[in-house]
């Protein structure tokens, strides 16, 4: 199963750098750190530290995956990933929300996003962006998709406590 899992990962990475990733995260180390892991995978990664900034590069980057922090300056990522889907005028774009909270995660699976635990390993971010664009690429293609993000399932936590 781990082959096979790896595998999965690998042939995305192939195709990732048509893929292109919006990361808005206030925190400069996690900004850098989930763009290291998502460019080291071959996705193009476009940063912005507020939903405010990311709102602006959202226009001019068209990007097909958003990942933001819940807890942001101005305006927390619940906030924008609300007015996102609930803007006809914007194109769907599916969201990964991230917290060290995980008191947010019911909120997060109820807008339709994605939802994970900081602290997180790599492979716990890149199997979520991984599912993300598999759910999407379904959704486009037409496909009947299984609901994703079920509001009763468990984030996605590893051993090590949040910070």
């Amino acid at each position: 199963m781990q082959e096979e899992h790896t595998g999965r990962i690998a042939s995305r990475a192939g195709n990732a750098a048509r893929q292109n990733i919006l990361v808005v995260e206030d925190d400069g180390e996690m900004r850098d750190l989930l763009r290291l892991y998502l460019r080291n995978a071959g996705y193009a990664v476009t940063l912005a530290e507020d939903a405010a900034v990311a709102g602006r590069k959202l226009l001019d980057s068209h990007p097909d995956l958003i990942i933001s922090d819940i807890n942001l300056p101005y305006m927390s990522g619940l906030e924008f990933a609300a007015i996102l889907m609930a803007d006809a005028t914007v194109p769907h774009v599916p969201v990964i929300l991230i917290s060290a909270h995980e008191k947010f995660a019911a909120r997060a699976y109820a807008l339709g996003a994605d939802f994970i635990v900081k602290p997180f390993s790599r492979t716990q971010l890149l199997e979520a962006v991984a599912q993300s664009f598999r759910v999407k690429d379904r959704q486009e293609s037409g496909v009947a998709a299984e609901t994703a993000f079920a509001p009763d399932a468990s984030p996605i936590t590893h051993s090590a406590p949040p910070v």
